[in-house]
C-alpha cells in the first residue's frame, strides 16, 4: 500500500495504491489531505482482515476459474518482469522435472 502526492500543485493529488483481494492492483485519487488518503488505506486493510480467511481465495476462483497447473504456470511466468535468460533457464527445470509431472491433471485456482 503507498500514498502518493504531488508537492504543492494542488489540494486534489492524493492517490492511494493497493491489492485487492483478488490480488489486483487497484488505484484511487482525489483525497484532499494525507490523513484522508491514510484513512481510507486503513480502511481497506481492515475489511480485508475482516474477510473471511476462503474468501480471497473464492474471488479468484470466480475470477479466473478452475485452471490447470500448467497453464497457470505458463501465465504466471508470462506476467514476471525482468525475467532474465539466466532465470528462464533456472524455471524452466524446476516446472518440467519437479512440478509438472506431479501436479499435471490436477486443478489449481
Amino acid at each position: 500500500m503507498s500514498i502518493r502526492g504531488r508537492g504543492g500543485r494542488s489540494a486534489l493529488t492524493r492517490r492511494i495504491r493497493y491489492r485487492s483481494a483478488a490480488g489486483k492492483q487497484v488505484k484511487e485519487s482525489g483525497f484532499a489531505t494525507q490523513d484522508r488518503a491514510i484513512a481510507r488505506l486503513a480502511e481497506v486493510y481492515d475489511a480485508k482482515k475482516a474477510a473471511p480467511r476462503g474468501q480471497e481465495r473464492a474471488e479468484r476462483i470466480a475470477k479466473y476459474g478452475a485452471v490447470r497447473f500448467e497453464e497457470y504456470a505458463a501465465q504466471w511466468k508470462a506476467g514476471q518482469r525482468g525475467l532474465g535468460p539466466a532465470s528462464v533457464v533456472h524455471l524452466e527445470p524446476l516446472l518440467n522435472i519437479h512440478l509438472l509431472p506431479r501436479l499435471r491433471g490436477r486443478f489449481h485456482p
